[in-house]
């Protein structure tokens, strides 16, 4: 059996939400959450999706944050990246890859963004290197629980957009992470 084409739709994050839960629970389920660093992390929702589908089923997805921070006291529009993930049964299969390379030049071609900025466990920090991210070393401040401290639980990347990308600042996020 031959797959159809990959098609890449970008939704409204809320309305696409029900697409993609059942793959995040697949990926997170809580009973493995619980026992990680990601428990009890707050996160943004998504303004808007990359949907990838193959057969008429979503096999991947990005999430897009676009926001005002505090980038050394500058205000700049960053855009973020989270949510990215890959249904089980089609992963290393280059799916991730498309959609991450969908959503960078979706970002190029119509974000208003200074650059981008995106969290992630150390062992997709080579995956995200080979798409152009470089890893950030400055510190980053979120909002957590009503609270604004500093965030240190993954790796922060960033990668150049209408500007280039700091990789060494004091950035608030002025937010929750995504």
């Amino acid at each position: 059996m031959t797959s159809s084409a990959p098609l890449f739709l970008v939704k409204d994050g809320a309305q696409s939400w029900p697409e993609i839960a059942p793959m995040r629970a697949r990926i997170y389920p809580p009973e493995k959450l619980v026992h990680t660093p990601m428990h009890g992390i707050e996160w943004s929702a998504a303004q808007r999706r990359v949907l990838l589908y193959v057969d008429d089923k979503v096999v991947a997805v990005a999430g897009i944050h676009e926001r005002k921070i505090s980038c050394d006291g500058a205000i700049l529009r960053v855009a973020g990246i989270g949510g990215v993930m890959t249904d089980p049964d089609h992963q290393g299969q280059g799916y991730g890859k498309q959609v991450m390379l969908h959503v960078m030049q979706l970002l190029r071609t119509e974000a208003k963004c200074a650059f981008a900025l995106l969290f992630c466990e150390d062992h997709n920090v080579g995956f995200y290197s080979k798409l152009g991210w470089s890893l950030f070393e400055g510190d980053m401040v979120v909002e957590q629980h009503g609270k604004t401290g500093p965030f240190v639980f993954r790796n922060v990347m960033v990668l150049p957009l209408a500007e280039q990308a700091t990789r060494t600042a004091d950035i608030d996020l002025c937010g929750l992470p995504w």
